[in-house]
């Protein structure tokens, strides 16, 4: 078997067999493993969640892409399988439960996964965790599942960064997968069964009792065993982009759109210090087959009637031939659904012949990763860039305009300083891209960055209930844009006293994010004249104050400055909407002072003087003028 032969070498540290032997046999005393039950927990638990925000379709609601794949691995070991989707069942309840009162968060999911253990009546339970923040309501559902007396596995990128620690906090977890599971859970099925010994076993851990069993040997996913088309046939996916949001770019498609994920490749080229990718698939890029992945598109559109799709991939150009075959592919086979780079491209890919290619296969958007403009920081983090590189991504891009591209930007780095800010300001500003997602630092256990912030006394432990991400419906981003998390009162003047060589304070960043936010974002719409970009961001501004902030002051103003550059006119429900909104809020007040935007102007219908190039000396406050000029 191929497999065999990619497990055949043990580590030095291997454990006693006998004893990983006698720890399967407590687990399945009868060697019985037909039936698994797969579980994708809620991204938040009950304490974040705002059913308001999922009633407008805020929080996220990803295909559980992962499990999908693991669930098809079984079924080829002649395993059934079924999967429990807690997170859409959170979400598709509030929405039908909420107005008569009887929706609550906790008791859903425990009523579903009763239902799904009882009814199923599994050998094995498996539940998958994505993210850090995620960790609360991860653990609460594996300490559920083991009060019903069946071995509770988990796995994915969280439990591989942290597997001790995973542990050591949820008794209930007897197994832990860790990185790709793809072909450790077939190999773990077979020695259950009896078909191999338990020498054969690979990347997992049993947990016994006192004592933990590691299986420490690799048995990473080839091209053949990533060439899998997921069990999309368990659960209805195009229902999944009713209730939530699947990627950033959902603004842009008509509503009942249908949306699904696709992941073409493993790995990334790049080594970027805050990033877990490497931890999790390895060093490298992995690809499936082209065909393969062509498949799944064409399955995806004529069989699921999806119409839109987000490719997972952390870096889906890098190999350009492939890339390329790939995008001429799907045009070669008619295929009419659209799609977006979510997760980014790599900069220095994004030469005319692919933007071409991908802008004719139905690239509507992407996302390119910069995240600092200044070349100390992009050294230290490890970019797999220069300015110039990602200036010249821009420049090609802009030739493209049917594709809306953004670049991510990153604050808060390890002895960053106010003028290195300033760097990426400008480089930002240069590039002019048509939105940058700017975000702080959040550094994740097992990342390189996290260990040397630790080592430096920069950061302390995180506890992993503790993290929470800048971005995303339970993110601290969100708080900050609505007004439940204010830095500082006095807005106006928040630089006036950071030196340029200083590093600036977490409270700082907060308030530095804001400014950068409304000068790389919104003022920018000032000088905008294309048509197509001012209609792709007036779908996004209806999108912001809408779905994402309700009542945006920044959102509702420009939004308002968009019906007047595209129709001449302003509709009176949006400066309604607006002047309520100052009424009630000193936040925004505050803030659209701050940068000289009144709703007289909307009522005059009067702009001058405001399309004056951006980050000019003479509108920025304090030191950060000097940064950025």
């Amino acid at each position: 078997m191929a497999h065999a032969a990619r497990v055949a070498t043990r580590g030095q540290d291997s454990p006693d067999l006998i004893k990983v032997e006698s720890a399967l046999r407590r687990l399945f005393p009868e060697g019985a493993l037909d039936r698994v039950l797969l579980v994708n927990p809620p991204d938040g638990n009950s304490e974040l969640f705002q059913p308001e925000t999922a009633l407008r379709g805020r929080y996220a609601n990803y295909p559980p892409y992962g499990i999908l794949l693991i669930a098809e691995h079984l079924r080829r070991r002649n395993i059934e399988v079924r999967i429990c989707n807690l997170n859409n069942s959170i979400l598709e309840s509030c929405r039908d439960q909420y107005d008569d009162g009887s929706f609550d968060f906790d008791a859903i999911w425990r009523q579903e996964l009763k239902a799904g253990i009882e009814d199923f009546a599994p050998d094995l339970i498996g539940v998958t965790c994505m993210f850090t923040m995620t960790h609360l309501s991860f653990s609460r559902v594996c300490d559920y599942a083991a009060a019903f007396d069946v071995p509770v596995a988990v796995g994915g990128v969280h439990v591989s960064n942290n597997p001790e620690r995973i542990l050591d906090d949820i008794k209930g977890i007897d197994i832990a997968f860790l990185k790709e599971a793809d072909v450790a859970i077939e190999l773990f099925c077979d020695v259950v069964r009896g078909a191999k010994p338990a020498s054969a076993l690979a990347q997992v851990i049993l947990s016994d009792g006192d004592e933990r069993h590691s299986i420490a040997q690799p048995a990473a996913p080839d091209r053949q065993d990533i060439s899998v088309l997921p069990a999309y046939d368990l659960i209805d996916i195009g229902r999944l982009s009713e209730y939530g949001t699947i990627g950033n770019f959902y603004a842009l498609k008509p509503e009942g759109s249908r949306f699904a994920t696709v992941l073409s490749n493993r790995g990334c080229r790049a080594q970027c210090t805050f990033c877990s990718v490497r931890n999790f698939n390895g060093r490298g890029v992995r690809h499936r087959d082209v065909d393969s992945v062509l498949d799944e598109l064409q399955y995806l559109e004529e069989v699921q009637g999806i119409n839109h799709i987000v490719w997972l991939d952390d870096d889906l150009l890098k190999d350009q031939d492939r890339a390329l075959q790939l995008f001429n592919g799907k045009i070669k086979r008619g295929l009419k659904m659209t799609w977006d780079a979510t997760n980014g491209v790599i900069a220095s890919s994004c030469d005319d012949q692919t933007v071409h290619a991908m802008a004719e296969s139905g690239c509507i958007a992407l996302n390119i990763g910069m995240e600092s403009g200044n070349p100390q920081i992009l050294r230290q983090v490890k970019k797999p860039g220069t300015v110039d590189v990602f200036l010249r991504a821009a420049e090609t891009l802009k030739r493209y305009p049917s594709i809306h591209a953004r670049v991510f930007l990153m604050l808060g780095f390890p002895n960053e300083t106010l003028a290195m800010i300033g760097d990426t300001i400008n480089v930002a500003r240069q590039m002019d891209m048509d939105w940058c997602g700017i975000t702080a630092l959040q550094p994740l256990p097992n990342t390189p960055i996290y260990d040397a912030m630790i080592a430096q006394g920069l950061i302390e432990a995180t506890e992993t209930s503790e993290v929470r991400f800048m971005s995303g419906g339970f993110g601290k981003q969100n708080e900050l844009e609505t007004g439940q998390r204010l830095a500082t009162v006095g807005f106006a003047e928040a630089f006036e006293a950071i030196p340029l060589d200083a590093i600036p304070t977490r409270e700082q960043i907060d308030d530095i994010w804001f400014f950068m936010n409304y000068h790389l974002n919104f003022h920018r719409l000032f000088g905008e004249n294309r048509i197509q970009k001012l209609q792709q961001l007036r779908h996004h501004l209806n999108n912001l104050c809408d779905v994402i902030s309700p009542e945006h002051g920044f959102a509702l103003y420009f939004l308002a400055y968009l019906e007047h550059k595209l129709e001449g006119s302003i509709a009176p429900a949006t400066i309604t909407r607006l002047e309520g909104q100052l009424s009630r809020s000193s936040y925004w007040k505050e803030r659209l002072e701050a940068f000289d935007l009144t709703v007289a102007d909307l009522h005059a219908q009067d702009f001058k003087n405001k399309d004056i190039p951006r980050l000019m000396i003479g509108e920025l406050p304090g030191s950060l003028a000097a940064a950025a000029g």
